[in-house]
């Protein structure tokens, strides 16, 4: 069986993974795992290393062993990976904890797969909604009653992102955005139950922006963007994004390098 078949068959995992999230919401206590000012990044609950030690637990059995594990949270089983295979699997928990540690509905769990050049796998399940998006290689789908993520920022012509600096990396090409009325906005700090790759990909936004990207969830929007033949514009320190130049900050694992992905 090979790693996407093996992932598809724990796809009931990952829904029970939510399921545990969505029991323990109103009594996980939470707190700031580091200090960065983004409550995007800072916080962490009890239920996110709860759901993670579930999840890992039930990879573990299977050849994912054998991948390089880009995990949010430092929990026991992580050692466990052997990163031998030349894949690499990563997991956020909980995506979203702000919105879950305040009561909010649009949290979900991201598991997905690549091998250093291509996306392989990408799964981010809403258990609270009861939605999910699945990408297979350039295969897209969703499971379930497509939502309206609610949001002061979702304007058509907008441009979403949370940390870095687009006008810099785009040059030209944000100038010619930009000209058309395309607004660049940073929601890092919006309080707005929402997902803004999902409202990107649901065409809700003009776009959506990553720079030094996160590996446990920044690669959704540029993976369903790439399988549904959506604009992308990309780059890094050697001229493309490089999947196997992992590097660490204060909050965890990144990709040095940005994309833009676009609704055009």
């Amino acid at each position: 069986m090979n790693l996407i078949e093996t992932l598809i068959e724990l796809e009931p995992v990952f829904m029970q993974a939510g399921q545990i999230a969505c029991r323990m919401q109103s009594t996980a206590k939470h707190h700031n795992k580091t200090n960065t000012g983004l409550n995007v990044v800072d916080i962490v609950t009890e239920a996110d290393l709860a759901v993670q030690e579930f999840l890992l637990g039930e990879m573990v059995k299977t050849d994912l062993v054998n991948c390089r594990l880009l995990a949010e949270e430092d929990t026991p089983l992580v050692s466990k990976f052997t990163g031998t295979n030349g894949y690499y699997l990563a997991i956020d928990p909980i995506d979203g904890t702000a919105i879950y540690a305040r009561g909010g509905k649009f949290f979900n769990v991201i598991v997905s797969l690549h091998d250093g050049k291509n996306l392989l796998y990408t799964f981010k399940h809403f258990p609270v909604l009861d939605w999910t998006i699945k990408i297979i290689k350039n295969t897209y789908s969703t499971v379930g009653i497509q939502p309206k993520f609610e949001s002061t920022l979702a304007e058509k012509n907008a441009v979403l992102y949370y940390k870095g600096n687009p006008k810099t990396a785009l040059g030209d090409i944000y100038k010619e955005l930009t000209d058309k009325g395309i607004k660049f906005i940073n929601w890092g700090n919006s309080m707005d139950d929402a997902d803004e790759q999902s409202m990107f990909i649901l065409k809700q936004t003009a776009g959506f922006y990553a720079e030094d990207l996160n590996v446990y969830d920044a690669t959704v929007a540029l993976h369903a963007a790439k399988a549904l033949n959506r604009k992308i514009y990309s780059g890094g320190p050697n001229g493309h994004l490089d999947f196997t130049n992992i590097q660490k900050r204060k909050t965890g694992f990144y990709y040095p390098g940005y994309y833009l992905a676009l609704n055009q």
